[in-house]
């Protein structure tokens, strides 16, 4: 036996618990719109209902007659609204009725998507331009998980969790976030929090990409990433690299010395009891990584989410760039919180800082859309000023332009280029007045460079 696509059941359940308990009505169009209704009649009598509550008029069967005389078919609204009531015993089944409506809903747009991509698989288009169909017909369609959860909470209720949460901290049995890897970085951000988009921004060779990696790795050798930038062997060579402490030139040339065996052989088997999945496909859409993402968490569990890097992923349209990378940026931000895991966005910078006096980097800079930074819970900006001798050295500011939870700052680690990782810096940062003299402080440092 086969499901029906829509229910005038449930449909006339609706319409007639809001006659019968006007209440109810705010609730009920919270979980159901007028374009959930199948039947046209029904429908239309909703939508009365929307302008009558709206213009702050009381919902019953004379007020909807006196809103709207008729409805679509010619019927009048007074014998269509008097027929509901009177064939709907009761509003206390309220919740069922809406949730079979939403489903037989959802059901008709899945059906319709799946002639959508029909009749685009025989016109004989490329099978890559298919599958963007696909995704792109299936792309509004919402999950019905959400059904049953509260619409708002009282404080009373959600305080004894928050007290727990609070007491775990005090005690350290509960962490405040995942960690960075880098003891500055993580004193500045507090944690790497679920539900947060960590934009990590940078221009081009600044070592962003190092960073995201590095956070990434150390999450988890329990890494989840969507890499944009990077085949997955350059990827997982990277990490090779880091992990082991071996010169990546050397791992690119193959000229391994004796000492870099065991290194190696450490480091691949971090990688390989890790939950580290690396996706280098071009082209990627935000649709594509949350379906990936979404199927890697149920399958294998997803800790952290890296996207490498934000300007390459493809829009779904081709109008302004300025506000499709906007699109994008909330939808990152959507994920995070959907999935309830931190989302590390790698991002291009503009090159407005390389004009300034000191050379560092903004939130604002951010190429292509300031969307970005409002969207962000944390902006960290990797800044290596590699006119300077510091810079040249490895010397790298990461600058906390923007974090919710915690103040700005900015703290100094030491790049080691050769192992593609950073360390935390030993040696003293510079003063306001050594950075307002420009004066040199690479003497203070020269001892962390046998870690290059």
């Amino acid at each position: 036996m086969s499901r029906e696509l829509f229910s005038d059941e449930a449909e006339f359940g609706i319409l007639g618990a809001v006659l019968l308990k006007p209440e109810l009505f705010d609730e009920i169009c919270s979980k159901v719109a007028v374009s959930d209704f199948h039947d046209l009649e029904s429908a239309a009598l909703y939508q009365v209902m929307i302008d009558c509550h709206a213009a702050g008029v009381p919902i019953d069967v004379v007020t909807l007659s006196d809103c709207r005389q008729r409805l679509p078919s010619g019927k009048a609204t007074l014998a269509h609204a008097g027929e509901v009531a009177m064939n709907v015993p009761s509003a206390a089944n309220w919740k069922a009725y809406a949730r079979i409506v939403r489903e037989r809903a959802v059901l008709r747009q899945i059906v319709n998507a799946a002639y959508v991509i029909n009749d685009t698989a025989n016109e004989e288009r490329p099978l890559s331009e298919v599958i963007a169909m696909a995704q792109q017909a299936t792309a509004d369609l919402r999950d019905l998980d959400d059904d049953g959860q509260q619409d708002y909470y009282k404080a009373s209720e959600i305080l004894p969790a928050v007290i727990d949460t609070i007491d775990s901290k005090f005690n350290k049995t509960m962490p405040t976030g995942l960690s960075t890897g880098l003891e500055k970085l993580d004193e500045l951000v507090r944690g790497l929090r679920p539900g947060n988009m960590i934009v990590v921004g940078g221009l081009t060779g600044s070592g962003k990409t190092i960073l995201g990696l590095q956070i990434a790795q150390h999450v988890t050798c329990k890494l989840a990433g969507a890499g944009l930038a990077m085949t997955k062997e350059e990827l997982v060579t990277r990490g090779l690299a880091s992990l082991g402490g071996i010169n990546l030139s050397a791992l690119d040339s193959g000229d391994l010395q004796d000492d870099d065996w065991p290194k190696l052989t450490s480091a691949a088997n971090v990688l390989m009891g890790a939950k580290l999945y690396v996706n280098d496909q071009a082209g990627m859409t935000v649709a594509r990584i949350r379906s990936i993402a979404r199927q890697c968490q149920r399958r294998e569990g997803l800790s952290v989410l890296l996207i490498d890097y934000i300007q390459l992923i493809s829009a779904e349209s081709s109008s302004n760039r300025s506000l499709e990378v906007g699109k994008i940026s909330t939808a990152l931000k959507n994920l995070a919180k959907e999935l309830k895991i931190p989302v590390i966005v790698l991002a291009q910078l503009n090159r407005g800082s390389t004009n300034r006096p000191d050379k560092r980097p903004r939130p604002s800079d951010i190429r292509d859309s300031g969307q970005i930074e409002q969207d962000a819970d944390v902006v960290i900006l990797v800044h290596r000023d590699m006119e300077s001798e510091e810079g040249q050295n490895g010397v790298t500011e990461l600058i906390v332009g923007k974090v919710r939870h915690a103040r700005v700052g900015s703290c100094m680690v030491q790049q080691q280029g050769k192992y593609v990782r950073f360390v935390d810096f030993e040696g003293r940062p510079p003063s306001n007045e050594d950075v307002e003299m420009g004066r040199s402080f690479a003497s203070k440092f020269k001892g962390n460079k046998k870690h290059e």
